[in-house]
């Protein structure tokens, strides 16, 4: 199965429609200093047990700060089967389109 990467914009699309889970993938800390609405934080060194646990059938997106850490576990839980998205850019990517958006 291949890993999507979708934009800021997509994030309460899949999270309305598809039932997505938004997974925060840093640390506990940088986590409580800001993150998604309706994020989960599940830092990487636990995603592992977490992915064993989680229902196969639902979309997960991954974030990270930059995105490419969320981009590479992306890919290694994609080639296992799971349905699995990455947020270009991370949470700064998403912080920059927020900033674009009327009222932000």
């Amino acid at each position: 199965m291949a890993l999507c990467i979708i934009g800021a914009k997509d994030i309460s699309v899949f999270m309305k429609q598809k039932d997505a889970v938004l997974a925060d993938l840093r640390e506990p800390s940088e986590y409580e200093n800001g993150h998604i609405p309706g994020a989960v934080n599940i830092p990487a060194e636990r995603l592992e047990a977490f992915m064993r646990r989680t229902d196969r059938s639902r979309i997960h997106i991954f974030y990270c700060q930059h995105g490419s850490m969320s981009f590479q576990e992306g890919k290694k839980y994609a080639r296992a089967g799971f349905k699995i998205c990455s947020l270009a850019g991370g949470l700064d990517g998403y912080r920059e389109w927020q900033k674009r958006q009327p009222g932000g």
